[in-house]
Parts: C-alpha cells; structure tokens; sequence
C-alpha cells in the first residue's frame, strides 16, 4: 500500500527524491492494544539473537572523521542519506533516528545549510512531520529554486497533506527541470485522484514510449506510476504487467513488489504473493503481507509470519511509533478479524495522510465495522476531489453511496 506516500525514486542526483512512503509519525502516537513482548533472555552465549549489517571501512572511516572534524557538514548529510537508504531498504526506523542524530549539530538550527535542509525534510516526511517538512522544502526551495529534489519531495509532502494545487505547482517544477516523463510520473498520481486516471494512463504510457533512455529508475516510477493508474480502473492484469517490468529493472523495488502482492491478493492469488514476498520477510510492509497471504491459503509459515508481525506490532507499541498504520490495520482486518480495531487504526492513518490507499483503507474497515459514520470524511474527500477508483468504489457502494 505504502506509504504515503508513493515510493521513493532516487534520480542519480546524490539526494532524496519522490517519497512515499511508509512511515513514522513524530508525534503522540494513537492509543494500540497489542501486548508487549516478554523481555527474551539467550540461554547461551554462542546463540544469535540479530543479524545486522556489517559497516563498511569507508563508512567507518567517514564516521571516525567526523567525529574528529564535527562540523564537516557535507560528511554528517552524506552518512544520514546512508541511513535512510537503509531505513527504505530494511523498513527500520531506527536508521532514521541515526540519522538525524549525526545531523545533530544542525538539527534544530532555523536556517541550516541547504542540503541539511533537504535531509531534515526527508526524515520529517517519514516522521509523518509533514508541517516540519513542508516548512524546510519551502525554504530550500527559495534558495535553491533549480533544485528538483527539492520539488519532487515538497509534492509528495503536498499530496499527502491534501494541497493538490501545490503538488501539481511541484510537479511542474521537477518536470521542467528533468524532463517530460518525471512531469508526466509526478502528475500522474494528481490526475487520477481528480478523476481523470484514463488520460493520464494514456499521457503516462505515450511519455514512457518515449522515453526508452531514461535512467532505469525514473522508469520504474513510470511503470508503478502506471500500475496505479490501472489499478484505478479494475485493469488488474495490466497493472500486474507493469509492476512485474519494474520489479525486472529493480527486483529490491519494496513499493513495486508490496502493490503487487495487494493486486494478488485481492485478485484472489494468495498462495502467488507468498512466493512473490518470500524470504523477504526483514521488511515491515512484506512481512505484513507474507502473513495475510499465508492466513489466507492457510499455508505452511502461518504461524511463524503472524507470530512474527505480531511482535513486530508489539515492538512498535512499546516505541511508542505509528511505524506502518496502514499495515496494522491491514493485518487486523485480515488476520486478527478485528474490525472495530482495524477501523481504529485506519481512522488514525487518515488522521495522518491522505492518499488513495488511506481512503481505500478507511472505506474498506468501515464496511467491515458496518459503520456508515466512520467512512464520512472519506465520502466527503472523494466527492471533493471527484476521484473514481474502482477499488474505492466497491467499498462505497457497499455503504450505501451511489457512484
């Protein structure tokens, strides 16, 4: 589902580029019900209780230097990117609280270096600090108005929190200063919500032919950009066409892979998504969706995926994180047949981020709560912004909207 936002497309410029999002709030987080882990304590020495990365010399080495020379500030940006690339990568949001603690120095200066200010905003959209993140980006903005990133992450940020005009005013930025296929990628999104998902699949596929040089991972945005936009108008068999190409030119693309296994799912493929997430299970968001594939076919990980999540879901609540509502609530609706909680959950997603797979969400534990009421701001979001997603509208209908 995923993140609020959309996944994240790194362009080749050294920074962080079009977010999505699955992500961590900064705030209180909601009230949770799962119980604590019991405390584990290894009954010998040998045994390994966590595999971790092992730190190459060069970033050891950078680290050692800027603990010698602490205000090297282009050293402390590159070693925070180095974390949110792992956090994205292992779904681990503790490398996020690694990384704004080597920017420390810088954190809670009003005017940062530019580039300080890119990764602040950064990892406040992943806190789901989206005010923080907005304010950074439009300061960046103003001293480094030729800097796409900078426009690519402000409409992310812009879409999540609902501006629309904004992010389609970002949208145009990134395009003008990358070309036509990130303009197309970018506003693709934007056209579906306003109800207009046929001509932008047909702007998007018509931008993408074209655009057979482009770097690897700006087409795969395009394809899961295109995935979307299927997805939208029930044209499941095409979205799948377009995940598995991007999945082809980036098989550790978590967003591309994590949409695939839902289109599976929900076309009743269960036991293929098990495949597809397979071995895969050190990610939050595959994880989640190993477990309800395995629930569902009742197949042999059941138990060991669900226990898993579990304790991954118990981990979080003693953080004190809101580390992945979407999938909470996924995971509570399908696996624990806890309506009422999973409607909890999603209410407090949609309480954070608006995007389509938030009010698919909403919409879709409101029918199984049968609580009319709770559905309410989404029926409103979706008659404001005259988005039409087939996904959306079985669960509408289902409540009784006409659509």
């Amino acid at each position: 589902m995923k993140g609020t936002r959309r996944k994240l497309v790194v362009l080749g410029l050294g920074a962080l580029g079009l977010a999505g999002a699955l992500t961590l709030a900064a705030f209180v987080a909601p009230s949770r019900t799962a119980a604590a882990a019991a405390t584990y304590v290894p009954t010998d020495d040998a045994q390994v209780i966590a595999r971790v990365p092992v730190r190459d010399a060069g970033e050891l080495a950078a680290r050692q230097a800027l603990a010698g020379s602490p205000d090297r500030v282009e050293l402390a940006v590159e070693l925070a990117r180095a974390d949110i690339r792992r956090y994205r990568a292992e779904s681990d949001p503790r490398y996020l609280g690694r990384a704004q603690a080597t920017l420390a120095r810088w954190w809670d200066l009003a005017e940062p270096p530019a580039d300080v200010l890119l990764v602040r905003a950064t990892i406040r959209q992943s806190l789901h600090d989206f005010t923080g993140a907005r304010g950074d980006l439009d300061r960046l903005v103003a001293l480094r108005p030729e800097d796409p990133q900078a426009h690519l992450t402000r409409a992310v940020v812009a879409t999540v929190s609902g501006d629309y005009a904004r992010a389609r005013e970002s949208c145009t930025a990134a395009g003008r200063l990358l070309g036509m296929l990130v303009a197309a990628s970018c506003d693709a999104p934007l056209d579906g919500i306003a109800g207009n998902a046929e001509a932008a699949y047909t702007r998007l596929s018509s931008t993408l032919a074209q655009s057979r040089r482009s770097a690897r991972e700006l087409r795969g945005w395009a394809l899961t950009a295109l995935a979307e936009l299927a997805i939208m108008r029930d044209q499941t068999n095409a979205a799948m066409l377009h995940l598995r190409a991007a999945l082809a030119l980036d098989e550790e693309d978590t967003y591309a892979r994590n949409l695939l296994a839902d289109v599976l799912l929900a076309t009743h493929h269960a036991g293929e998504a098990s495949t597809l997430l397979e071995g895969r299970e050190t990610v939050d968001s595959h994880l989640v969706r190993l477990a309800i594939a395995e629930h569902t076919t009742r197949g042999p990980r059941e138990a060991k995926t669900v226990r898993a999540m579990r304790e991954r879901i118990a981990a979080a609540a003693l953080r004190g994180d809101r580390v992945h509502l979407r999938e909470e609530a996924m995971f509570a609706l399908v696996v624990e047949a806890d309506a009422p909680r999973a409607l909890k959950l999603a209410r407090d997603n949609w309480n954070v981020q608006k995007e389509l797979a938030d009010a698919r969400l909403l919409a879709e534990t409101a029918v199984a709560a049968d609580d009319f009421e709770a559905a309410a701001p989404v029926i409103a979001w979706a008659k404001k912004t005259g988005v039409r997603d087939a996904w959306l509208d079985r669960s509408l209908t289902q409540l009784g909207v006409p659509r």
